[in-house]
């Protein structure tokens, strides 16, 4: 049976109070949660408390017992996921009963690997392999919610292939374009008043950009195209992406 979750007057957990690290055990990807901030968020002590791990179709829930009483699971085993790369979590707190309403919840925590103990913040952009692409050498994936750039792996190293310049200068503005249309034109969004939300990571980071201008009315849709194409060329000239082009097909000549 399938359980219906009300969304109503749910609060919202920040990111940075929960923290979800990679582990070994025998050789296989686990993970540990630090949840104990959740007593900041006076939550109900009898509220029901799950994890769930995801990236693009995969998906794996965890039961941690109750907001009063923090069990977690003995397999805590991503058994689910050939790699850890790209998983990210929610958190939520419902409250018990046939019909959970949705308490409380943390959406795109990314897990900490043993080397990234003082990472803190989802990255802007996540960049993942995929074996799924046929003959595209890479695509925007919003799926998930927040912009995946997915890189065909069955090309080779997906690593390298996103460092490459020849990579990074064609890709790059087109990925910016597509997510910056995502944004403004689909979403219609254009503020930065929160930080929680990917959107307003991208709004702050494009403003951050220099020389650009300030963001169209999200209900003009020529005026957005047309802000986003010259915010995308300030971006290729800030990353010089012109020139690792000459000096890559210069090398290829």
């Amino acid at each position: 049976m399938i359980r219906k979750l009300n969304y109503t007057d749910r609060v919202k957990i920040k990111r940075e109070d929960i923290v979800i690290k990679l582990t070994e055990n025998n050789g296989e990807k686990w993970f540990d949660a630090d949840l104990s901030r959740l007593i900041n968020y006076k939550l109900p002590p009898e509220s029901l408390l799950f994890l769930e791990a995801y990236r693009l179709t995969n998906w794996m829930r965890f039961d941690f017992g109750r907001v009063g009483k923090i069990t977690p699971p003995k397999d805590r085993y991503l058994k689910l996921f050939n790699t850890p790369t790209g998983i990210k979590f929610r958190v939520k707190v419902t409250a018990p009963g046939k019909i959970h309403k949705l308490l409380a919840e943390a959406d795109a925590i990314p897990l900490i690997a043993p080397e990234e103990e003082n990472y803190s913040n989802a990255p802007l952009l996540e960049v993942m392999p995929s074996q799924e692409l046929g003959d595209e050498i890479y695509r925007v994936d919003f799926s998930e919610g927040t912009p995946v750039l997915l890189i065909n792996s069955e090309m080779g190293s997906y690593k390298l292939i996103g460092r490459s310049p020849a990579f990074l200068s064609l890709a790059l503005p087109a990925v910016f374009r597509e997510i910056l249309t995502k944004i403004l034109v689909i979403d219609k969004m254009a503020d930065d008043n929160d930080m929680e939300d990917w959107h307003c990571r991208w709004i702050r980071f494009v403003k951050l950009l220099p020389g650009t201008d300030e963001i169209a009315n999200v209900d003009d849709v020529e005026k957005c195209l047309d802000w986003i194409q010259d915010t995308v060329g300030m971006f290729a000239k800030k990353q010089k992406l012109g020139m690792q082009f000459k000096e890559f097909w210069r090398d290829e000549l």
